[in-house]
């Protein structure tokens, strides 16, 4: 198994080298400072460089990644109503499009989440993690978007193939320090804002949009571990709040400071997947149970739970994290609904 990974990573590196996918992002120290603004490069709660050799003594000694079964795969598949997408959102829904990606739509406005539209989570688009679900729509049937939030550079969270389709037809708000690689892959200037923490930016009146922490970390190249920052996401629309979790682990300080800052949230989109095993995922992958907590440290009143069922990236049970949620669930009732989407469906929210 060791001789595989490495056989692997050596062969990606020689197509990485030789085809330029790399892409690598320089550090720039913010002149404002914050804690979290290190001197050559931003202050991660989880990882300061990428362990390669811990990761691969824990490919080894966990194993394969389960394929899970056609039955489980159709379980959690619905086709989207593409007339309710495309119709005015009088009350707020939400789309899981698969993954981190997410479609909100209210007053008119449709926002994304981390889209992600490929059929390969990886630098080169011929191998590595591979959709086991199709995105729930095509470019073709997307509706008009108006701006699109990013949590991080991992490959699962932003596709480039993706980010060119789209282009400059949507605003792409970014952490701080991925303005330059969205330019330097044909995103105009003007159509890129970039954020750090608790900065906001004002799409129109009544829609306000602020970069949040998150705990986790950034690498896009063997050469640019947390050189841009990864953030969460809150989004007002005319009173309407969402939050975005991005991807995170849990940090009951940052969360609770967003819930008392900027809650109530009348929708949360909070990971729940890609948490096995705990001892090597813990740091910056939520489980179902932590993410019951951030549910409740935002001051969530409705949650979905995403980043699950669409790439197979770690060792959990495939459907577990779905249902592992609702056993929590059960055994400790919460004030407000914490619930999964298929993959395609869309829930319309009650907001007065």
């Amino acid at each position: 198994m060791i001789k595989k990974i490495l056989l692997s990573v050596v062969l990606l590196s020689v197509v990485l080298l030789f085809t330029g996918c790399w892409n690598s992002a320089p550090y720039v120290k913010p002149q404002i400072a914050a804690e979290h603004h290190g001197d050559r490069q931003f202050i991660s709660g989880t990882q300061k460089d990428t362990p390669l050799w811990s990761y691969m003594q824990m490919r080894f000694r966990e194993g394969g990644i389960n394929t899970p079964a056609a039955e489980e795969l159709k379980a959690i598949q619905k086709p989207a109503d593409l007339d309710l997408i495309n119709s005015f959102a009088d009350k707020p829904r939400v789309t899981w499009l698969g993954h981190a990606s997410t479609l909100v739509q209210y007053q008119g406005i449709n926002f994304l989440t981390d889209p992600h539209l490929s059929e390969y989570a990886s630098p080169v688009p011929f191998m590595g993690p591979k959709r086991l679900i199709a995105p729930a729509l095509s470019f073709a049937e997307l509706p008009k978007i108006d701006f699109i939030v990013i949590s991080h550079n991992h490959y699962d969270h932003l596709d480039i193939n993706t980010v060119k389709k789209i282009g400059d037809e949507a605003m792409w708000l970014v952490p701080l320090g991925l303005k330059q690689w969205m330019t330097d892959n044909g995103i105009g200037a003007s159509r890129v804002v970039e954020l750090d923490w608790w900065q906001k930016w004002q799409f129109k009146t009544g829609i306000e949009v602020v970069a949040t922490p998150s705990q986790h970390w950034s690498k896009r190249t063997p050469f640019d571990t947390n050189h841009t920052l990864w953030a969460s996401w809150h989004v007002n629309i005319s009173g309407f709040k969402t939050w975005f979790a991005g991807d995170t682990g849990y940090s009951v300080e940052k969360f609770i400071e967003i819930g008392k800052r900027l809650g109530p949230h009348n929708l949360s989109l909070i990971p729940i997947g890609a948490y096995g095993p705990r001892y090597f995922m813990l740091p910056q992958h939520v489980d179902p149970e932590q993410a019951i907590k951030i549910h409740e440290d935002v001051n969530s009143e409705f949650s979905v739970g995403i980043h699950w069922g669409t790439f197979a990236l770690t060792h959990e049970p495939f459907l577990e994290p779905a249902n592992l949620l609702v056993e929590l669930l059960e055994k400790k009732p919460v004030v407000y609904p914490f619930v999964t989407l298929k993959i395609g469906e869309t829930h319309v929210i009650d907001f007065d």
